[in-house]
């Protein structure tokens, strides 16, 4: 879709939905949201396009593993596309945590969860997850999709200005030891490079039964100083293997853009 026409679109869903929302159907339930901030639509579930593919890919993922009762969070909850239909399934037994440290994009997820007030609300946190506890640099260009802690997910040219945030990090083991929260049944991980670090800091979670599903960004390995080796080690301790969501095998010698499996 080109620019101008998708710039068309959205103009128009605004008038359509106006204040109520733009609907999203999925396992008999109708969550609403923000033009231009739904999930992909399943249909795209076998798209050319990589992105649209493993989008829709995890919104089918988490919809079949998730249920009432369920403990799931979401690490990089952005506009809450994911954080919603999370809810929607753990239902209001559930716990959902959403962790966003983006001030710009958490605007936007709280008028999300708004649009829904029948599902029992995400708990949202400011911080960021890593592998320590302490404080970093957010880099943000207006709470867009590319907000990271690395300046090189967000800054691709000279063009590309960055405001700089601070926020404080965590980890996922300590977080939820913390908070004396159950042991999750899903994990979803899309921080923009930081997946290495985030997995780092959740040792125990990785030796525990919880799924996870994350996405890799290897072109910003490198200015968090990680590596894929560091990936598969991690994966192999916990008893856990590697691989695409549109892929039965384990994951390869080279890591490549995608989002994945570490199951067991």
């Amino acid at each position: 879709m080109t620019k101008l026409r998708h710039d068309f679109v959205l103009a128009l869903k605004r008038v359509l939905y106006g204040r109520r929302g733009e609907p999203y159907r999925i396992d008999g339930q109708t969550l609403r949201y923000l033009p231009g901030t739904r999930p992909v639509r399943l249909r795209y579930i076998r798209s050319q396009n990589g992105v649209a593919r493993y989008d829709a890919l995890q919104v089918a993922w988490l919809s079949s593993h998730l249920t009432e009762g369920d403990t799931a969070v979401d690490i990089g909850a952005h506009y809450g596309s994911y954080s919603i239909l999370m809810a929607a399934k753990c239902g209001q037994s559930g716990h959902v945590i959403a962790f966003e440290p983006d001030p710009y994009a958490r605007e936007v997820l709280a008028r999300n969860l708004g649009l829904n007030p029948s599902i029992r609300r995400p708990k949202v946190e400011m911080c960021a997850c890593s592998d320590k506890i302490g404080e970093a640099t957010l880099f943000s260009r207006g709470g867009n999709a590319q907000s990271s802690l690395a300046r090189s997910a967000v800054q691709f040219s000279a063009a590309h200005i960055s405001e700089e945030i601070r926020v404080p990090l965590v980890t996922l083991d300590s977080y939820l030891s913390e908070c004396n929260l159950p042991e999750p049944r899903c994990v979803k991980i899309d921080a923009e490079g930081a997946e290495i670090r985030i997995l780092k800091g959740a040792k125990q979670v990785l030796a525990s039964n919880a799924d996870v599903v994350c996405e890799l960004h290897p072109y910003v390995w490198p200015e968090f100083g990680n590596t894929f080796a560091e990936l598969k080690d991690l994966a192999t301790a916990a008893g856990r293997r590697i691989r695409y969501l549109d892929q039965d095998t384990e994951i390869g010698d080279k890591a490549e853009y995608g989002t994945v499996l570490l199951e067991r």
